[in-house]
């Protein structure tokens, strides 16, 4: 029972606004110990009240939305904003009241009096609309009701040339206001009620709006069972259809008809995308996935085909590229348009031996696994491009094989289901495994240091006992370092030493380093030049001492040195 100077009745469901907020009626009555009634309401903005629905304990009512902080009671005297009819909004927004005045009011322009031509004509072509079709009245606290009919008469005579219609975030509390209204658009195509909460109080069945096409439905936080009522009875042909921000999750029991081609799921919270397999078997050609939880392909058990044409994952989670591997022609046949942009799998990316990739780098990687694809991020993928993408991750898998322990090849192919495939079309990779010996960890220590045998030449200091030693030297040290470590260790002055690296790399010995004459040509030269390959001498290179490091000579970890006197 309504207690005195609790204002007007309120019912469940009612829409209010309050300073520009909008809000549903979830409760009406008594809150705990608290005198007089009390309105429980959820609100639109979600994530800025105090609680939802449930206080101290006890749950007064439920929320639409999953927010912990969607809810609060208020009392019912507040100074709530008047709602409007769809006349006066329009009226407000597109022929507003003061054109009268204007009519009747002389006109000036830099101070001067102007002639006013075609004002008249001008004011009634924006009286009735003439040259407009598209209507933006979001946001104008609109209610319909079927009270008076010469209301919807005039409507219709107003809007008879309208084709797209935008009431996002009004104050409509069923689907039968908004049918009722749209009766009155005889050439409405697009119409766009994102933000709104509805109910399907009354009888939206008995609608048929046959010229819609488009269709807008995002943040009203619309029930599957609504969805589909609207979908196979109120607006039947419907061909692209936005549901984003209704925070969906699985189990979700849409019954999206076959002439949908496009459909926007994003801003929900669907974390696996084998969680749209309720979507197998629609006529899709566009899904729209932006901003879900998406990290992986599918759960176990969970096998789907979906046709769609383009496919937006934009700002998920998906974090490896084993993702995209079971993106295949099974699961998505016709997919030739990906938009991934924004997930982790894309930063702090490194290559198979451990060098940091840029974005770009993994992009790469995503075309050379997917060869349907014939456009990534709004970008065309070129012949050039996707030759360049295969044949790097091709090279990739080599460098995984490489590293990979003996025996555990079979696990990295596994990995890589284009590799058999890769292999064929460009040959199989030339795969330089490593042997133990050479396995050097390049954060140690042993792999800043080279390993330099040094020895004495035939001649020079034969009255020393050591011939040879060997010492870790740094890479880094320059070569001033490595004479003085030398000559050092021999008791010399440093700059009067010779340094010779051996090397195992050999040269051939021509004839013009043994003879100076003219050259003669006769057929016996073949044979002789068979037998001059058979002479080689060892290629050495001459250290000089200066600021160069070790490393300008030395390129593995080991070296063979030779000294002598200068």
């Amino acid at each position: 029972m309504k207690d005195a100077g609790d204002g007007p009745a309120h019912h469940i469901g009612e829409r209010l606004s309050l300073k520009n907020q909008l809000c549903t009626v979830r409760y009406v009555g008594k809150v705990a110990d608290k005198p007089g009634t009390w309105l429980g309401v959820e609100w639109d903005d979600i994530d800025r009240r105090k609680h939802n629905g449930t206080h101290e304990g006890v749950e007064y009512f439920r929320c639409l939305s999953k927010s912990p902080k969607c809810a609060s009671f208020l009392r019912p005297t507040q100074t709530w904003d008047a709602p409007r009819t769809f006349l006066q909004a329009l009226r407000e927004k597109y022929m507003p009241d003061d054109h009268h005045a204007t009519s009747s009011g002389t006109v000036y322009f830099s101070g001067k009096q102007a002639e006013e031509v075609g004002f008249d004509k001008f004011q009634q072509r924006q009286a009735k609309l003439q040259g407009i079709h598209v209507l933006v009245l979001n946001h104008m606290r609109i209610q319909h009701q079927r009270i008076n009919p010469s209301d919807n008469a005039e409507i219709a005579h107003i809007c008879a040339d309208i084709t797209e219609l935008d009431l996002s975030a009004n104050l409509f509390e069923s689907y039968e206001e908004i049918c009722d209204l749209c009766l009155q658009f005889p050439k409405l195509r697009t119409l766009t009620l994102d933000g709104n909460r509805f109910s399907l109080r009354g009888n939206p069945l008995r609608y048929r709006i046959e010229t819609i096409k488009t269709l807008g439905l995002s943040r009203t936080l619309a029930e599957d069972a609504a969805v589909n009522v609207l979908l196979n009875f109120a607006f039947p042909n419907v061909t692209t259809l936005s549901l984003a921000g209704n925070e969906y999750s699985i189990p979700l029991k849409l019954r999206i008809p076959s002439k949908v081609e496009v459909l926007d799921l994003s801003d929900n919270t669907f974390a696996v995308l084998s969680d749209l397999s309720f979507l197998s078997g629609s006529g899709l050609r566009t899904l729209l996935l932006k901003r879900n939880s998406i990290s992986s392909f599918t759960t176990l058990g969970i096998d789907f085909k979906l046709q769609v044409e383009e496919l937006d994952l934009s700002y998920n989670v998906i974090s490896t590229f084993d993702f995209f591997n079971n993106i295949t022609e099974s699961s998505f046949p016709n997919l030739h348009h990906l938009r991934v942009t924004g997930n982790p799998v894309y930063q702090s990316l490194v290559s198979a031996d451990g060098k940091p990739l840029t974005s770009e780098d993994g992009y790469m990687l995503t075309v050379a696994r997917l060869p349907q694809l014939q456009c990534l991020n709004h970008s065309k993928i070129t012949e050039k491009e996707r030759l360049n993408a295969e044949t790097y991750y091709l090279g990739q898998i080599a460098i995984e094989l490489a590293n990979a322990p003996e025996g555990q090849e079979g696990k990295v192919i596994a990995q890589h289901p284009r590799s058999q495939e890769l292999c064929a079309e460009y040959g199989e990779p030339v795969i330089q495994r490593k042997t133990k010996k050479d396995a050097i960890d390049p954060n140690t220590l042993a792999a800043r240091l080279t390993s330099v045998t040094f020895h004495l030449a035939d001649h020079f200091l034969p009255e020393a006992r050591e011939r040879s030693w060997t010492a870790d030297v740094p890479k880094s040290f320059a070569m001033y370092a490595v004479f003085g470590l030398v000559g050092k260790r021999l008791n010399q002055m440093p700059l009067t030493l010779r340094l010779v690296l051996e090397t195992n790399e050999r040269d051939p010995v021509g004839l013009q380093d043994r003879y100076g004459g003219p050259e003669w040509w006769d057929s016996s030269d073949d044979e002789a030049e068979v037998k001059q390959d058979d002479e080689w001498m060892k290629r050495e290179v001459e250290l000089t001492a200066g600021t160069r490091a070790l490393t300008t000579y030395v390129e593995g970890n080991t070296a063979i040195v030779r000294a002598e006197a200068k």
